[in-house]
């Protein structure tokens, strides 16, 4: 199954054209209410780190950004695992949709205000975050983490998410 099967992707959203002709376009979805999603500032950053890391394709990338019930319900329906992740990260093969990463802003919140960070910020490397494993990269080793964390902040730096 797939999660937009779930309902993340399943409403009318504004669309954003591709960066270019060969780069997937970006849908961004709200389904929650509790914590702010600037949905077209998102869109903007995670467009700029694809072209960066030279992502080439086309269909729809979609960024889900769902409350923390649902969010436990896809990884317990999609990873087997209890709990509340902060993000997931799927690639499907073939179009329309490429892939997806759901966030869950509530974890942004709480890790942004418990570190003393801006909230936007956060909810981009969240964002972040799950575009790197949809492109093959892993954090399941502490070397790994460093280096994504390290990608994330480049990624930050050079395409507007701070």
């Amino acid at each position: 199954r797939r999660v937009g099967e779930s309902g993340c992707l399943e409403t009318t959203t504004r669309r954003s054209r591709a960066i270019t002709p060969t780069t997937p376009t970006i849908r961004v979805v709200n389904r929650q209410r509790h914590d702010p999603v600037p949905g077209a500032w998102l869109r903007r950053v995670a467009g700029r780190a694809m072209a960066r890391l030279k992502v080439r394709g086309r269909g729809v990338f979609g960024m889900a950004f769902v409350d923390s019930r649902l969010m436990r319900r896809l990884n317990r329906e999609f990873t087997g695992h209890r709990g509340l992740p902060d993000v997931l990260s799927f690639r499907y093969e073939g179009e329309p949709v490429i892939g997806e990463v759901v966030v869950a802003p509530a974890c942004a919140r709480q890790y942004a205000a418990a570190h003393g960070l801006p909230y936007r910020q956060e909810l981009a490397r969240y964002a972040l975050h799950g575009l790197l494993p949809w492109l093959g990269h892993e954090d399941r080793t502490a070397a790994q983490r460093n280096r994504m964390h390290a990608m994330e902040d480049a990624l930050l730096n050079t395409c507007g998410g701070k």
